[in-house]
């Protein structure tokens, strides 16, 4: 009798939501022709119908980064009491996925004096263009390959 194995790896059940992106075209939250603001960005990175909290959380730190250069721990901290932030939901799964997708850069700054193998570096986030500029990259490297694919049939067409 041959016992039954297991699959090596577990079934799928889709990406992660943590490292997932909420784009179709047809449910854009503004058209393309619109000047979209923050609100509008964060909605293809954390969708507010499947996540809320997250979503809430990122515009209001997004925000608040957006009127200073950079925020250090301390900072941060004081920020979330203010505003009353889910410490877990804001360091576990917010400030990760917006690092992941390049909305914000995370900075470790070794003070004046330690070594650079103590870990008591100062933690510094702010905003950041990659997202931007790799989703402009993303679009520019298709609409080449769909225009190159439309040559080359035109030439196949003539022959």
């Amino acid at each position: 009798m041959q016992e039954h194995q297991r699959p090596l790896e577990p079934a799928s059940r889709g990406i992660p939501s943590r490292r997932a992106l909420w784009l179709e075209y047809d449910k854009l939250p503004l058209p393309l022709s619109a000047r979209w603001e923050a609100e509008d960005v964060l909605q293809i990175v954390f969708p507010p119908s499947v996540q809320k909290a997250q979503y809430d959380i990122a515009l209001k730190l997004v925000r608040w980064l957006s009127e200073r250069e950079e925020a250090d721990g301390d900072a941060l901290a004081g920020w979330m009491v203010s505003e009353n932030v889910a410490n877990s939901t804001l360091r576990n799964l917010v400030i990760p996925k917006m690092i992941r997708v390049g909305m914000l850069s995370r900075e470790r700054r070794n003070p004046t004096g330690q070594e650079s193998r103590d870990k008591k570096h100062k933690m510094v986030l702010r905003l950041s263009t990659r997202f931007g500029e790799a989703l402009q990259h993303v679009g520019r490297e298709w609409n080449a390959l769909v225009e190159t694919w439309r040559v080359k049939r035109r030439k196949e067409i003539e022959r």
